[in-house]
């Protein structure tokens, strides 16, 4: 990011890995912002990651990061969107310029409308996460979708399970799977919010022992053509549900928001 961009306040909501990734890009340089707050169920690692980036205390409500936050990156859960758009809304009125939100449980967002929408709107940032491909299919729906459907490898113990051999774990729409896993399909409706819609968008999710990563293959058809991608995916050490990718999606976002030369 530019040098200016040192006075933009960050807020970060949720402590876990993806959040602990995002502070360790502003400590080594990736990015350049002034973290003003993070937020997190359990206090003790919001404060943890704050004196890891040498700043405190922690914010201690959702006000108080929408408040103080230039841009905010939601990283805790679907559950946490829905409360953290309406809050930015209302306390957007008295601030003196826009306000980001990085989304990347883009679940969540199934339960915030967008209709008749404030005059001061925060401005909500879908993230492409561990799968990619987006911004294809967003340019594929503009002359017509027929069909969008996405197909997701992943470990077993990253949904929690233990099986021997490959298992089709959930087949229909994006909009029943995110329900049913909310913190392993998010990619799902990120597609679908750059595609048909959650109703229409088709997902398959394998547990698969053969594999040690998760692999995301998506096709998209259209009127102006075909799109097909697959992304495989180092989940995080510590945590087998999160893709090492979508982190760094997050930093690259970031990063692009401060930049005079945005790509994507």
């Amino acid at each position: 990011m530019e040098t200016e961009s040192h006075t933009t306040r960050l807020g970060i909501l949720g402590a876990g890995c993806i959040g602990t990734a995002i502070v360790k890009a502003l400590l080594d340089g990736r990015l350049s912002y002034r973290l003003a707050h993070v937020l997190d169920s359990e206090a003790a690692r919001a404060e943890a990651l704050m004196e890891l980036a040498g700043e405190q205390p922690a914010a201690s409500t959702l006000e108080e990061l929408c408040r103080d936050s230039d841009v905010i990156v939601e990283c805790a859960h679907p559950s946490a969107v829905a409360p953290l758009v309406e809050c930015a809304r209302s306390v957007s009125a008295g601030r003196s310029g826009d306000q980001h939100i990085v989304v990347l449980s883009v679940g969540g967002l199934l339960d915030v409308e967008f209709h008749n929408r404030p005059a001061h709107e925060p401005a909500v940032h879908v993230l492409s996460g561990a799968l990619g491909g987006l911004d294809a299919v967003l340019a594929l729906r503009q002359a017509g979708l027929e069909s969008v459907e996405l197909t997701s490898r992943k470990p077993p113990a990253g949904l929690g399970l233990d099986v021997t051999e490959e298992t089709v774990v959930f087949e229909g729409t994006a909009a029943e799977v995110i329900r049913l896993y909310p913190k392993n399909t998010n990619v799902a409706v990120a597609l679908s919010l750059a595609g048909i819609g959650p109703e229409r968008t088709r997902m398959r999710l394998i547990a698969d022992p053969a594999i040690d990563r998760n692999v995301h293959h998506l096709v998209a058809r259209g009127a102006a053509g075909e799109v097909e991608f697959t992304s495989r995916n180092v989940p995080f050490p510590e945590n087998p549900k999160t893709s090492y990718l979508a982190a760094l999606s997050a930093i690259a976002v970031l990063g692009n928001l401060g930049s005079s030369l945005r790509i994507g």
